[in-house]
């Protein structure tokens, strides 16, 4: 597609492939040209003004997760937790979904909304004998995700770190990753005599069988080449986080198997960014 487009190698190489590890989370020759000129337009070419996203001013988990989980609580809705889908119940009259069962538990329900990523999905559709014979949730079987690792760093001192977010290219061929200063972006480590860094690697295969030593290391030996400063620091502690099919692929040829918001059931929804909606990107 850049090619025939008249791109550059070499702008191809230095600017959108990075662009593209980071975007859409694998080499271009991965990638859905579809979802590449989505991801370009609606991410970055119409948004220089307000490139990077709105990061949250703490974890997601606390801020956004934790108090939502209260509200719903506090209107008298149960949340189930450790309970893993196996099933749906239809009633074969309506063709709605009645149920959900977990295991040997079954749970009543008017309406389901499926908010889970693809690997989750897939495993539901392989046990589902409701899910499984219907040609929607079989194609899904096709979809793929990414391996990504999320690598937190507390260095021993304050670094002056010029931008909160920065995304990486130039060094692993077939990743993209991008590392945070979170001493800048959330507000109980304002105050922090310390330095708090965390890098996230998308397309990270080769790196999740590393160990965490080797992993920290190479991670600080990285963002030392962005910020020398960080070169003579001491990690005082640290956490890896892998997570494999975490983050999906937009490959070529995926979004046929991709479902939208409505079902071949009326009361089921599916929810997640790799359900196609109305926008472009």
């Amino acid at each position: 597609l850049f090619r025939d487009k008249g791109v550059s190698e070499r702008l191809y190489r230095e600017a959108f492939e990075p662009m593209l590890l980071v975007g859409l989370f694998s080499p271009g020759e991965q990638c859905s040209a579809a979802a590449t000129l989505g991801m370009l337009y609606y991410f970055i070419l119409a948004h220089q003004a307000d490139f990077d996203v709105q990061w949250v001013r703490g974890t997601v988990g606390e801020l956004i997760f934790r108090p939502w989980v209260e509200k719903i609580r506090e209107l008298g809705t149960n949340i189930q937790t450790s309970k893993r889908v196996s099933d749906l119940v239809q009633d074969p009259e309506t063709g709605r979904i009645t149920g959900v069962r977990c295991g040997d538990e079954v749970f009543e329900a008017d309406a389901v909304v499926s908010a889970v990523g693809i690997n989750g999905l897939k495993a539901i559709v392989r046990n589902s004998p409701v899910l499984s014979r219907r040609k929607m949730f079989s194609d899904m079987m096709n979809l793929r995700s990414i391996d990504v690792l999320a690598v937190r760093l507390y260095l021993d001192r304050k670094v002056s770190i010029p931008y909160k977010s920065n995304a990486c290219f130039g060094f692993d061929k077939t990743t993209g990753w991008t590392f945070f200063d979170l001493t800048q972006l959330h507000d109980e480590l304002a105050d922090s005599p310390v330095t708090v860094l965390e890098a996230d690697f998308y397309h990270a295969d080769q790196l999740l069988p590393q160990s965490d030593e080797a992993l920290v290391a190479k991670v600080k030996n990285y963002i030392s080449q962005c910020v020398p400063a960080v070169a003579s620091t001491v990690v005082t502690d640290s956490s890896v986080v892998r997570i494999p099919q975490g983050v999906t692929h937009f490959s070529p040829g995926s979004y046929q198997y991709m479902p939208g918001c409505h079902t071949v059931f009326p009361n089921f929804f599916m929810a997640g960014d790799w359900v196609v909606t109305r926008h472009g990107s």
